[in-house]
This record gives C-alpha cells, structure tokens and sequence, in this order.
C-alpha cells in the first residue's frame, strides 16, 4: 500500500485548499471558506462561513449558519441561523459495544483507512446521519455523537457529549448530555416551533429584528398578525 504521506507538504495542502475554496465559493452565493479548511460532498445555503481549518464531509449547512474555527462536521444536516462554536465534532463513528466479540473494525467492517482487514463486508450497521434544526448554539469543543437529532433553538454547551436527542430549546450540558432548564416556557416554545421565524424573508427579518429581542414582546406582536 502507498505511503500518501510522502505527498503531503505545505505547498499541496495550499493547493489543494485553495482549488477547494474556489470551486465551492463559485457555486454558492455569499459563501466563505476560511484558511486550510476541507470540504468533501458538501452542500451550503445562503450567507455561510466557515472559519479557519474547519472539515465538513458528506454534511448540508443552511442559510446563515457558519462553523467556527476547527470543527469537524461528519454526516450531518445543519438548519439555519446556527453556531457551531470551535472545535466542535460532529459524527465522529461508532463501534459495536454489544455481542460482537471485538470493536476493532478491521474484525467486523471493510475500513478504506486500515492497511488491513479480515471483512470483506461490514457487518455494522448504525445510523450515522446527524440533524441539528435552526437556530440552534453549540458551545467549543462539544461532541455529538452519530444518529443523535438535536431540536430547533436547542442549546449545546461547551465540552458537552450529547448522545442521545435534544428537545428543541433545551439546554445541554455535562458528559453525557444532561437538560438543565429550557430556554422558554411551553407556550413560548410551542408558538416558535409554529412560528418558523428563519423560514422568513431577509426583508421580514431585517424589518422585525428588534421584536427578537424579547420573546414576550415577540410573540404578543406576531399573534395579532397570525
């Protein structure tokens, strides 16, 4: 097997990071892509950015929602209006913990990254797909694990491992993730979730931002209009 490491050197990452930032940022609108970050099957919304050394792979972002600086997005679909704080995981994999005799997936799977394996199959399945809904904050260095969807408004905070779902507008911290309070009272959160204010236009925003600032205020404005 070859050695790829023998191609590796400042001057090709360069390269290749800036044929990456060019390709992407031509396709989408208002997209920015910050220094020596990877994308690999990638799809953006509108308004995007993302900080230095950031990897997203076979991962969808919404409008408005930008990454900071060295998180890794796997297998994920991102809403809008989200921030995903630095260092943050997304997707890191899974082995089995239950009946098969070894976690090693050289044993159990087919791994393209292991010089060997004794499946020709894998023989694992999990799900690996990661929802995160709009409007939602994740604090630096947070772990999400693979299958895990994480509600509208939810609030992840730093260093937490959420491995389990996420009630929309809950707060998470703690490894494992544990809800410490919700952001609004059942009402206020049941009229969010039906409100859908970031499916909005950029005019209703821009025209409306200041009622964001008070959910009371917010709500009695936008109920006279529904």
């Amino acid at each position: 097997m070859f050695d790829r490491s023998f191609l590796q050197n400042p001057i090709f990452e360069y390269l290749r990071w800036l044929k990456t930032k060019i390709r992407y940022q031509s396709k989408y609108d208002y997209l920015r892509i910050g220094y020596m970050s990877k994308l690999v099957n990638a799809n953006f919304g509108r308004y995007n950015m993302l900080a230095r050394n950031v990897t997203v792979m076979n991962s969808s972002i919404g409008d408005f929602s930008y990454v900071s600086d060295g998180s890794v997005i796997n297998e994920t679909i991102i809403g809008k209006f989200c921030s995903i704080g630095p260092n943050v995981r997304t997707g890191p994999g899974k082995h089995p913990t239950h009946t098969f005799v070894t976690t090693h997936p050289s044993v159990y799977s087919n791994p393209s990254n292991l010089l060997k394996n004794f499946s020709a199959k894998d023989n694992y399945d999990y799900k690996k797909e990661i929802t995160i809904g709009n409007d939602v904050w994740i604090g630096a260095n947070a772990l999400i694990l693979n299958g895990v969807s994480i509600g509208d408004g939810a609030i992840i905070g730093a260093n937490a491992v959420i491995t389990s779902d996420v009630a929309p507008y809950s707060i998470m911290v703690g490894i494992p993730g544990k809800l410490v309070k919700y952001r609004f009272n059942e009402d206020e959160i049941n009229f969010l979730l039906d409100f859908k204010w970031w499916n909005k236009g950029d005019e209703w925003i821009e025209s409306n931002a200041d009622s964001l600032f008070d959910i009371k205020n917010f709500i009695k404005l936008n109920s006279v209009l529904q």
